[in-house]
């Protein structure tokens, strides 16, 4: 996969130390993003089916992380929580392209932005996961340089090993859905390469040498989230966007990160209105976006669901995130239910055979009745947040499988009392994450 690229500032920087965090990143960075199925031609049916299989997976790791207070869970503690399963990985969606280390290493990385941990695989892991590329060698490396105890990101890693300041910094770092990396805490050059220029970056990153789960195609993890130790943080970043295709398009999404200083230019393909919701943050989840989410609109109705379903909570609790990484939307039984209630009264179709909220909410469609095949007339869906309205497009929570005669409506529990919209809903949106104002901005175009 090919990198674009619209650089404004080359960065360099020597990497004797920890990479800076106090300066913020000056260039504009755009990069290909890659859909985990893409290339195995599946009929738009089995991709979404895919994708919702992910996201149940996804489901249990944000419930794990926000009950737990932090995206670094020990997993032989929650394999001893009752209920509560160890599930596999590899849940994410998006794929992007890195080079590492001097000469650079092609890797290739899930974008998170539910996590912080930058990491790839090492070729001195003893626990190795199945992956892509050849696996990141450390020892061919120029610029890979261990970081010690007593440099700045160690001590941000939840899990680190230290037995004096000047030995190397150990990490333990593990996901709700069960992955797992163990390793060396370094830093490195880290390369993103377009047909005319390379822009070189110092990050800190671990170096996987016991890793458990799975990668689904990647040989490593780049979190996106707020704490000290993700991406968006190490380089300063004040804004981000990302533009997602629907996953049978075969077009590319974009990754756009940077100073993104001509903001005009983002939307100059919209076809609707930009509109702006604050961006919160949790006491308890400091890692989430979360957004003001205010409530939903089902048909000419919107649903006497109560604003503190969706509120975050002076203690951290509750909350609605925006996630990248999951799929479909997820929301608590209670307001899946009423939202349910409100699709099955007007559409006035009954539940398909086996169908229930935890397994995506289905009903028997007309439309192959008499074989022939007809698109059901389905009430709109808006999502309202404060200060801004989305009125989804049909595909984004809406999938006819005229196979087997069903109408699927793309929402799940999220087993807790939090919240997440996920990806299918932002499709063909330009979605701007502004940290410096603390709002998320959104627009539709075609991505």
């Amino acid at each position: 996969m090919q990198l674009i690229f619209v650089v404004l500032v080359v960065i360099t920087s020597s990497l004797c130390g920890s990479p800076a965090t106090d300066a913020a990143f000056a260039g504009d960075i755009r990069v290909d993003l890659t859909h985990v199925d893409d290339g195995k031609e599946l009929p738009k049916n089995e991709l979404i089916r895919r994708a919702m299989q992910r996201s149940k997976a996804r489901a249990v790791a944000l419930s794990v992380a926000r009950r737990n207070g932090f995206y670094g869970l020990n997993v032989q503690a929650q394999a001893q929580q009752p209920g509560m399963p160890v599930r596999p990985s590899g849940d994410l969606e998006y794929v992007l392209d890195l080079a590492v280390g001097t000469p650079p290493q092609r890797i290739t990385a899930l974008l998170d932005t539910g996590s912080d941990l930058i990491w790839t695989q090492c070729d001195t892991c003893t626990a190795c996961l199945r992956q892509p590329d050849p696996l990141f060698s450390p020892g061919s490396s120029s610029s890979y340089e261990p970081m010690r105890c007593a440099g700045d990101l160690c001590a941000d890693i939840l899990h680190h090993s230290c037995v004096r300041p000047g030995n190397a910094c150990t990490y333990r770092y593990s996901y709700g859905d069960g992955t797992t990396t163990l390793g060396f805490y370094a830093t490195e050059r880290f390369t993103f390469t377009s047909t005319r220029d390379d822009v070189v970056v110092p990050l800190g990153f671990g170096c996987g040498t016991v890793n458990v789960g799975s990668l689904n195609n990647a040989s490593g993890i780049v979190g996106f989230g707020r704490d000290p130790l993700s991406l968006v943080s190490q380089l300063g970043i004040r804004r981000f966007s990302y533009c997602l295709t629907p996953f049978a398009s075969g077009r590319k999404s974009t990754l756009l990160f940077g100073t993104m200083a001509d903001e005009v230019g983002l939307y100059d393909d919209a076809t609707g209105p930009v509109q702006t919701t604050p961006i919160l943050q949790s006491r308890l989840n400091p890692t989430f976006y979360y957004v003001a989410f205010a409530g939903v609109t089902v048909g000419a109705r919107r649903l006497r669901i109560p604003a503190s379903a969706f509120a975050l909570r002076e203690d951290g609790s509750g909350g609605v995130i925006i996630d990248s990484g999951t799929a479909l939307t997820l929301f608590p039984a209670a307001v899946l239910a009423e939202v349910v209630r409100a699709f099955r009264s007007q559409l006035r179709l009954p539940f398909a055979e086996g169908s229930s909220p935890d397994d995506g909410v289905c009903f028997v469609s007309p439309a192959t009745a008499g074989r022939i095949v007809r698109q059901v007339a389905v009430p709109r869906m808006v999502f309202h947040f404060q200060g801004a309205d989305l009125d989804l497009p049909r595909d984004g929570y809406v999938l006819e499988d005229h196979r087997k005669g069903h109408l699927c409506i793309l929402l799940a529990d999220s087993g807790d009392d939090g919240a997440t919209i996920g990806n299918l809903v932002q499709q063909d949106m330009r979605v701007v994450y502004d940290l410096e104002r603390e709002t998320l901005s959104f627009a539709p175009v075609e991505c």
